[in-house]
C-alpha cells in the first residue's frame, strides 16, 4: 500500500508503526490468504463474507463484516476508503503540495495527523478483533 517507498523513508513518522499496522501494509497476518499460502488455513477465502480471497485490502477497505468500523473513516474522507489514500494518510500530504502561508500548512498538518490517528483506530480495531477470531477459529482445529 505504499507505492514510493523513498516518499516513505523520508517523510514517514516510523514511531507511529504499530504491530498491527505493519500488517495491514505488509498483508502478513491473519488474512486467510496469507495464512493459507503459509500452510495454516485450508483456504484462502474470508471468513466474515463470501469473498474467495481474504487480503489486508480485501479486510480493511472492501469487507462488509467490517463496515461499522470503517465509519470514521469514511466520514473522514467524505466517502469510501480506498487502498490508494493509504500513502496520504499515513504519510500525509507531499510537502511539495502544502501551501507556502504557515498558518495553513498547519491547519493542513493537523487535519492529516488527524487522518493518521483515525486511520490507525480503524486497522486495530479490525486486526484486533480479526486476530481474535482467528484464535478462536485456531482452538476448534487442535
Amino acid at each position: 500500500m505504499i507505492p514510493d517507498i523513498r516518499r516513505w523513508v523520508h517523510q514517514s513518522n516510523h514511531e507511529a508503526m504499530t504491530f498491527h499496522m505493519a500488517q495491514a501494509l505488509t498483508g502478513h497476518g491473519c488474512f486467510q490468504h496469507y495464512l493459507w499460502k503459509r500452510r495454516r488455513a485450508d483456504d484462502p477465502h474470508c471468513m466474515h463474507c463470501d469473498e474467495p480471497d481474504d487480503t489486508a485490502e480485501h479486510t480493511l477497505f472492501n469487507c462488509p463484516f467490517w463496515a461499522e468500523d470503517r465509519r470514521e473513516m469514511e466520514q473522514c474522507v467524505g466517502r469510501p476508503l480506498q487502498p490508494n489514500d493509504v500513502p496520504d494518510i499515513i504519510l500525509g500530504p507531499e510537502q511539495e503540495l502544502l501551501p507556502d502561508a504557515a498558518s495553513r500548512r498547519r491547519r493542513i498538518e493537523a487535519m492529516a495527523e488527524g487522518l493518521r490517528l483515525a486511520f490507525g483506530r480503524m486497522v486495530e480495531a479490525i486486526l484486533g478483533r480479526k486476530e481474535d477470531a482467528e484464535r478462536v477459529r485456531q482452538a476448534r482445529l487442535f
